[in-house]
């Protein structure tokens, strides 16, 4: 998967971005399109009681929520670039904003996936706002979704996660095994690591999600406190060439799709490392680059 993507990589640096506009509708109709097959229950895969894979005979399995991230960043840069000072009003502009947003997210909600969802909307409202949305839109936007989303999304297991998040030790064998093995790869890492596959033998320790969810711990095991900070730094500097990218970017599609793409990566890559770290609660979404799978 690195390889092949690697090729994909190669190939679209050398394709006109702006071509992307003409790709922005199918992708983000064959986005849609994948988010449903989720719930079909002769193609799809259930981890965790989630549905989120499809897998179809012998392809490899797929995420379609990973599609939809760059397809609804392509298709609301298209959109904002196409709406211009439009995107001010409230019906010209927030509602059809919300129409198209929301479908997305809701779906993978649906899954239920609320760290991935999380990414969605925080990508899309980072875009929004740059696209030149109100303010007063945006903030009465989020007092409307948090509570909503915490009303009809919000599932048991997941307030068992945040119970966990508040006190891993209270429960370090059940709710809180996670997070406390989590703490346990990276302190067993300590400033150097133990060095390249080596995680996991120290103790006997066993790390659940290792090749993905966790991946961050495994890296702090094996390459101590000074790769973990490496890792961050990279992301920073992602951040910021991607923040550079934007603002010297030639049209207004160009800036939001820099902006839009940057957000995703960093937005995530924040996330999952802080699961691991123990700032947040435990969410299933993988940082970016690193782990194993290739959707």
């Amino acid at each position: 998967w690195a390889a092949l993507g690697v090729v994909v990589m190669a190939v679209m640096m050398r394709v006109d971005y702006r071509l992307l506009r003409l790709a922005s509708i199918p992708a983000f109709v064959v986005a849609l399109a994948g988010l449903l097959l989720v719930f079909v229950p002769a193609i799809n895969v259930v981890v965790g009681g989630s549905a989120r894979w499809i897998k179809i005979g012998a392809l490899p399995a797929v995420h379609p929520a990973e599609f939809a991230k760059l397809a609804l960043v392509i298709y609301l840069a298209h959109w904002f670039a196409k709406r211009g000072t439009g995107v001010k009003s409230f019906l010209g502009g927030t509602v059809p904003f919300l129409l198209i947003t929301g479908t997305v997210v809701i779906l993978v909600l649906l899954e239920p996936d609320l760290g991935t969802s999380t990414v969605l909307a925080a990508t899309a409202f980072t875009m929004f706002f740059l696209a030149g949305a109100r303010l007063t839109h945006l903030v009465g936007l989020a007092a409307l979704a948090v509570p909503a989303v915490l009303m009809f999304f919000l599932r048991g297991y997941q307030m068992n996660r945040i119970s966990a998040w508040l006190d891993p030790f209270a429960d370090p064998a059940g709710l809180g095994f996670h997070s406390v093995q989590g703490y346990l790869a990276l302190a067993l890492g300590g400033v150097f690591g133990a060095g390249l596959g080596e995680s996991r033998l120290a103790g006997g320790l066993f790390l659940p999600n290792a090749s993905n969810d966790y991946i961050f711990a495994i890296v702090g095991e094996e390459f101590g406190l000074i790769g973990g900070g490496l890792v961050i730094v990279l992301f920073l500097a992602f951040a910021y060439l991607g923040i550079r990218t934007a603002l010297g970017a030639p049209d207004t599609f160009g800036a939001l799709l820099a902006a839009g793409i940057t957000t995703w990566i960093t937005v995530q890559a924040f996330i999952t490392i802080a699961v691991v770290v123990g700032l947040v609660p435990v969410t299933g979404i993988p940082l970016p680059f690193v782990p194993a799978g290739g959707s």
